[in-house]
């Protein structure tokens, strides 16, 4: 039996812009995006035999929905179809068991889940003997949810195409991060579609990173997405006015919400600010800092 324990980290997106609606139904978006210390915990070992199916096992906060939907399962059953020729007959491909501790806030714009499907595939892969390269890894993470490659890569990269499409920056200095959750989840779906966007053109490669490079160079922080969210719940406003009265060189919800994070330059501040925020707003908050590694990379 082998066994691998690790975090799976989180992400916040620096900015979010959304360029308009694609002919197939996604959104076409440009988005930076940095990895945090706000973690779950996943230990995920092989089968000793006894085991006919792979299995997970939660603990710490609540999933809604049907277990055998969950990402991690749904990571390993992906894995083992990519990789069947390389694991021999099915008698002898290995049956996987996790267990996973969640504390990242679930449905809350932090990518938690992408990051546990991640932290599947590369554990899966791993404990294989590693039949799949990299590039192949990436491929059935795509498939996977839009945000999954970026966990697998670089801790600062931006995105693009509908967010699965992954170009990596330089090393985003190490910076202290408050993280607000309100305790209530958003629909992504609803989000976007309250957004109303206008169609728009696939890009090319060449095109976006044009764009991205832009962005980045002007120093752009925002998320399209976020008056959608804050006219769907207004204490998300007030948030925001917290951690900017608080100190916060800016804040900014990410993804769709409605999770907010403030940058600071102190701690001091930003633990000031976490326990003004949860008194007067609820919800939940905690400090953390930008990575400047991911545990899945090469």
């Amino acid at each position: 039996m082998k066994v691998l324990s690790f975090e799976t980290p989180s992400k916040i997106n620096l900015f979010l812009r959304v360029l308009g609606k694609r002919g197939d139904g996604y959104h076409e978006i440009l988005t930076e995006m940095v990895m945090i210390s706000l973690s779950d915990r996943m230990t995920v070992r092989t089968g000793d035999g006894g085991e006919r199916s792979d299995s997970l096992t939660l603990s710490g906060r609540a999933i809604d929905g049907v277990p055998d939907d969950n990402l991690v399962l749904k990571a390993f059953r992906l894995f083992r179809e990519a990789s069947s020729g390389s694991l021999g007959s099915p008698k002898s491909r290995p049956v996987f068991v996790a267990d996973l501790e969640k504390r990242i806030p679930v449905g809350a714009g932090l990518g938690g889940g992408s990051g546990n499907a991640a932290g599947a595939l590369w554990a899966a892969n791993s404990l294989s003997g590693s039949p799949l390269n990299r590039e192949a890894l990436e491929t059935l993470a795509g498939k996977l949810g839009s945000d999954v490659p970026f966990f697998l890569g670089s801790p600062h990269s931006a995105a693009f195409g509908r967010g699965e499409r992954i170009r990596p920056l330089p090393p985003f200095s190490d910076r202290i991060v408050l993280v607000w959750n309100p305790g209530f989840t958003v629909s992504t779906r609803d989000v976007y579609q309250k957004l109303d966007a206008k169609p728009v053109p696939l890009l090319t490669e060449g095109e976006c990173i044009h764009r991205i490079n832009s962005l980045l160079s002007d120093g752009f922080r925002k998320n399209d997405l976020e008056r959608v969210t804050i006219d769907m719940h207004p204490v998300l406003g007030k948030a925001k006015g917290c951690l900017q009265g608080g100190g916060a060189e800016f804040a900014l919800m990410s993804g769709s919400g409605p999770s907010f994070f403030g940058i600071f330059s102190e701690i001091q501040a930003a633990e000031r600010v976490r326990q003004e925020i949860v008194e007067h707003l609820g919800g939940w908050a905690g400090v953390f800092h930008t990575l400047d590694s991911s545990p899945f990379a090469p």
